[in-house]
């Protein structure tokens, strides 16, 4: 480096993708800037700098463009030697391109590589942060072209024949699938969370955290209430909201199981079924209520960072990543079958569930009967 600058389904899930990361750096000893960058690929140089405190700070600098900094960019002292961290992602232009990666070699020495949105890590020929680096000196890599700005995605939400997703670059939502009740028209916007049955659906807007839904609306399930909500979900026939407070609102049609009468207490997430739903506890367990059709209500102990409840069932994130599904799969469909991995957000729909891996990829399981488990069009 070198010094230098359909069919009455369903339920929903609202999932939301938290998609954390560590730190990262930059690497070794180079040369200047190379030309600016071409209308087909994004170009760049991985840059770092060690700070007094024995920190390394790093950020990316595009051809031809200014330093960008992501907001998780410290690399620690006592990082362990030979694992990879990454920064939070790096924005261009508005887009996120990609993500720092860095690791502590046995010599001391950090090493940089660069992972593009649905990409694979690229690894500059410079890219080695000396052990002794002089403090408060930005390095710099050699350069790296990176491709275009791949479409990533921050949330998704599978209903009963169709799934709607938000992108991570503008906070638009693309649905797909049937649209038989105009389920799928999505209004233009930007939005923080949303989720889809199989009749309607809800999401909330990033500029006032109010519910807005779209969809049929035989018995006030899109009627939302007024004021902020941290999470929405659409359920079969209703809805339920999570406000700022932690406190659940449901609305829409309440039959003899009480699907709306929502417990007292605090929650992080709430999720509505067909006729079901389920929440999760501050202190990360789950508690459902409702009607327990092949005990879709009937939670397993342990603690859980995501919840979704789906027609028949019912699928939850573990601490670890790992999916966890519970309940009857109505026609036998394998929708409980969930991937090995580890995800970040997942969405149980009628007949077929889906879910966004830790790299922001969606992958779905189940029936595909009307094009919902696949990927979003291009």
């Amino acid at each position: 480096m070198v010094g230098g600058g359909g069919n009455p389904p369903l339920r929903l899930t609202l999932v939301l993708l938290a998609l954390a990361a560590a730190a990262a750096i930059i690497a070794a000893d180079f040369t200047p800037p190379a030309s600016a960058q071409s209308d087909d690929e994004t170009s760049g140089r991985i840059v770092a700098q060690r700070l007094d405190d024995g920190r390394v700070e790093f950020g990316w600098q595009p051809t031809g463009g200014a330093r960008v900094l992501p907001r998780q960019r410290y690399f620690p002292p006592d990082a362990t030697v030979d694992r990879w961290l990454r920064s939070s992602p790096v924005e261009v232009a508005g887009a996120a391109i990609g993500r720092i990666n860095a690791r502590l070699l046995d010599d001391g020495r950090i090493e940089f590589a660069f992972t593009p949105t649905d990409g694979e890590r690229i690894t500059p020929q410079a890219r080695y942060f000396p052990a002794d680096a002089r403090a408060g000196r930005w390095l710099r890599s050699t350069e790296i072209a990176i491709g275009p700005p791949a479409a990533g995605y921050i949330a998704v939400s599978a209903g009963g024949s169709n799934t709607c997703a938000i992108r991570e670059d503008s906070g638009a939502i693309e649905c797909w699938g049937q649209n038989e009740y105009g389920q799928t028209d999505a209004p233009d916007g930007s939005y923080t969370a949303v989720s889809t049955s199989g009749w309607h659906t809800c999401a909330i807007r990033a500029s006032d955290s109010a519910i807005e839904c779209w969809g049929a609306n035989w018995a006030g399930q899109t009627d939302a209430p007024d004021g902020k909500f941290h999470a929405v979900s659409a359920g079969g026939v209703h809805t339920c909201g999570l406000r700022e407070t932690g406190v659940i609102e449901c609305w829409g049609y309440n039959d003899v199981v009480g699907v709306t009468e929502a417990p007292d207490g605090r929650y992080t997430a709430v999720s509505a079924g067909k006729n079901h739903t389920c929440a999760l506890r501050e202190e990360g367990g789950i508690r459902c209520w409702g009607w327990n059709a092949g005990g879709k209500i009937e939670a397993p102990d342990g603690s859980y960072t995501v919840i979704s409840a789906g027609d028949e069932h019912t699928c939850a994130i573990r601490a670890s990543g790992a999916i966890t599904c519970w309940g009857s799969e109505y026609r036998q469909r394998g929708q409980t079958d969930a991937p090995e991995g580890s995800y970040a957000a997942v969405s149980a729909g009628r007949t077929h569930t889906c879910a966004i891996r830790n790299t922001g990829a969606i992958e779905c399981w189940g029936e595909n009967r009307a094009g919902q488990p696949t990927s979003p069009p291009d």
